[in-house]
């Protein structure tokens, strides 16, 4: 089947590209012109450029495909993204679904998030029943709630078949930018403290997200939503397991809301006199205490099989660690385990590689693992 994928540069999009290849599609990457395109290294699939909010671009982007996968969306959890985060979501979105269907596609997986389904004040697992309460909640959230509802609303009008896949927070790479989620593992190696918080989440692997949308082009029911998960932790949990795996102590702190919002407020500031992305942010800090457990059991009955919180950790510090993301300080400290530098070969092509010359840049590696390369 011939499947554009919009957004193909970003984290997801150029996953789900290489999984819907490795499965024997034909996938299309559909990006703006002038993209970034270091996340479509090595993979053999044609490019298609758009500007997603003029249809005739669109429509002949995707025109020839049986389906397409929206993966283009704007991340943000910056206070004052208000704007931008509605014309992402609700304008360009209608756009896609217009133009998608007047080019004859019929089939439309729209990446969404798990966080229409809103979390819980304990740990209590969701799924595809829930949604957002009377809970504050960032400007993202109730952007992805709006443009799951504009998105449904606009294939019923044109007739097109719309399936919504609902990611966790997703870990790994490569991506040619730090997203929040894999900022959760950089702000944590970054801290001298090694400070934790109340609340929990549900970590997956990249690649079994990208897995879990070939499964929604393919056998995805018309009108669902999907939820793309893999193994619900506590923060602490997730923290630990960091530590672990990259051979570091910790976590040592408990932060209160207020803590971390003063600390978010001070990353902010920096990332602003940087001129960079900040590593948290102060909308962030105002969703901790919550719990955003999540049940995947109505993917895992088409076959969606995530792996562990350990895997997913373990593959996103083996990226992570040969990428400018980590300062090189932060890097040499490290000593990662096995199981790391055994996942690496799954990322070992990564566009973003620190070092000039090519070659992944010195981490400290465990006795057992000196022993045997020598």
């Amino acid at each position: 089947m011939r499947v554009a994928v919009t957004g193909a540069n970003g984290l997801i999009g150029a996953r789900v590209v290489k999984a819907l290849a490795d499965s024997g599609h034909e996938p299309v990457a559909v990006v703006r012109r002038g993209a970034d395109l270091r996340g479509l290294t090595g993979l053999a699939a044609p490019v298609g450029y758009a500007d997603l909010r003029r249809p005739d671009s669109i429509a002949r982007a995707v025109r020839g495909a049986q389906c397409v996968v929206h993966c283009a969306a704007l991340f943000s959890y910056r206070q004052g993204d208000e704007e931008r985060l509605t014309a992402s979501h609700d304008e360009v979105t209608t756009q896609v679904v217009r133009s998608a269907a007047d080019a004859g596609v019929r089939r439309l997986v729209l990446t969404s998030s798990s966080v229409v389904f809103g979390s819980s004040p304990g740990p209590q697992v969701r799924d595809e029943t829930g949604s957002i309460g009377a809970e504050w909640v960032p400007a993202y959230f109730r952007a992805k709630s709006r443009q799951a509802d504009v998105a449904r609303a606009e294939a019923d009008r044109v007739g097109l078949e719309l399936v919504l896949a609902c990611p966790t927070l997703v870990l790994g790479g490569p991506s040619w930018r730090l997203v929040p989620s894999n900022a959760v593992i950089v702000r944590y190696l970054c801290d001298p403290t090694r400070t934790t918080f109340d609340g929990g989440c549900n970590v997956v692997a990249v690649d079994d997200v990208a897995r879990g949308h070939v499964l929604l082009v393919e056998q995805g029911v018309p009108g669902e939503a999907y939820l793309l998960g893999g193994e619900n932790v506590s923060w602490r949990t997730l923290h630990a397991l960091v530590s672990e795996l990259a051979g570091i102590d910790g976590p040592h702190l408990a932060a209160s809301m207020t803590s971390a919002w003063l600390a978010a407020s001070a990353l902010e500031a920096a990332a602003h006199l940087l001129g960079s992305e900040p590593l948290a942010t102060r909308d962030e800090a105002r969703t901790l205490g919550r719990w955003y457990w999540y049940s995947s059991d109505k993917a895992r009955a088409l076959g969606y099989r995530p792996g562990s919180a350990r895997a997913a950790v373990a593959g996103a510090l083996a990226w992570l660690v040969t990428s400018p993301h980590v300062p090189r300080l932060v890097r040499e400290s490290l000593t990662l385990a096995e199981e790391v530098y055994a996942a690496r070969t799954l990322t070992a092509s990564s566009p973003s590689a620190g070092t000039s010359s090519g070659r992944p840049p010195r981490v400290a590696r465990p006795a057992s693992a000196r022993a045997r390369a020598g």
